[in-house]
């Protein structure tokens, strides 16, 4: 273990060195971390909308009122037909459309039941499927405060029926719950993985690598002694990443966190693994940079951190069985929002482990083959 420590003492040094590339491991991953624990946001507001009241009476307006009246819609337009209010959509002028047809006012009344139409922008599926949530809402919530007095009394005399949602592991729906500790380790294993991909290669390019190859320094010594100074400063990054998302972002932490943390410094062999070897067998720095990004690119888009992987078609699903992202996000969730135990997220945990000792052992193997 001497070799590997004065191995290391070499690695640190370099990274002093290099003041750009200490502060692309030390400092950028905490900035990402805020800028996108704030822009990634599911809670969308001031959507645009257009209204085109055909009724003119005092239901339609009241209707009207209720949009504006709530932080998700800014009524900006008002058209006198629907020809009109499209075009507010192909310009992009409205989020939303709401017709009130006329006889509104009369159908509510005497029919107890009237029709609005609603003309969604569906150029972002996201938005558009929020917008139409939203104003069903609206809509719902007008149309119980229009229910005759004696219709509730009735129903709460006869016991009728009420739903009260329990929202278990993040109860106010805080997206920020959910997002930051996805977001984290994806930096993390963003970063590591990079700097990792961009070391032996370095080596080979500046020619202290035929230097290391004449020492008696066994090949799983020179892999280590590359991989612990970035494995420490990745359990930097996250130390630093759980203290912002307790205290910035009130992020809940019911479970473990050293349990988490073992975890973790399982977890970093493999993105760190993955570089190494990938550095292992490339030649140059570019080549390395577009074969980590080739899996990088996957992994982010594979983990279910933006979308849900039951929602993906199966060769994907079958695909995230070999994406480490996808169990580390899940198990960060786990501990911290529902305080799950070690038995708990055994699976997972038993996954990471075999991939990194399957990446580490390959990058030994690997290094070996082309040192000779």
């Amino acid at each position: 273990m001497r070799i590997v420590w004065f191995l290391i003492e070499k690695e640190v040094r370099q990274l002093r060195r290099n003041r750009t590339l200490l502060a692309l491991l030390l400092v950028a991953p905490l900035i990402q971390l805020v800028l996108l624990s704030f822009a990634a946001n599911y809670e969308i507001e001031n959507l645009t909308l257009t209204v085109v009241d055909q009724d003119h009476s005092p239901a339609a307006r009241r209707l009207i009122d209720k949009f504006q009246y709530t932080p998700y819609f800014q009524l900006t337009r008002v058209r006198p037909s629907s020809a009109a209010a499209e075009q507010d959509l192909l310009a992009d002028h409205a989020d939303l459309v709401l017709v009130i047809p006329p006889r509104f006012e009369r159908d509510l009344v005497h029919g107890g039941a009237a029709r609005v139409q609603l003309l969604v922008n569906g150029l972002d599926n996201v938005k558009a499927g929020l917008a139409s949530s939203y104003a069903a809402g609206v809509v719902q919530a007008y149309q119980d405060e229009l229910r005759p007095a004696t219709v509730q009394a009735a129903v709460a005399v006869r016991g009728g029926l009420e739903v009260v949602p329990a929202y278990w592991y993040n109860p106010r729906l805080n997206y920020k719950t959910f997002m930051v500790p996805g977001i984290l380790v994806e930096i993390i294993s963003l970063i590591v993985m990079m700097v990792a991909t961009l070391n032996i290669v370095r080596e080979k390019e500046i020619g202290t690598i035929e230097q290391l190859n004449v020492t008696p320094i066994r090949k799983w010594q020179f892999i280590l002694g590359k991989l612990l100074p970035f494995w420490v400063a990745g359990l930097y990054q996250f130390s630093i990443g759980l203290l912002l998302a307790r205290f910035l972002f009130h992020v809940p932490m019911v479970g473990s966190v050293p349990l988490l943390y073992g975890i973790m410094s399982v977890y970093l062999l493999v993105p760190l693994g993955l570089g190494l070897l990938i550095s292992s067998v490339s030649n140059t720095q570019q080549q390395a940079l577009f074969v980590a990004f080739f899996f990088l690119i996957i992994f982010v888009l594979l983990c279910g951190l933006f979308t849900p992987t039951e929602y993906m078609p199966a060769w994907a699903r079958a695909l995230d069985a070999i994406n480490p992202l996808l169990y580390i996000i899940d198990i960060g969730r786990r501990i911290l929002l529902k305080g799950s135990t070690l038995r708990d997220v055994l699976r997972p945990v038993l996954i990471l482990l075999g991939m990194a000792g399957a990446v580490n052992t390959l990058a030994v193997w690997r290094y070996r083959k082309t040192s000779g």
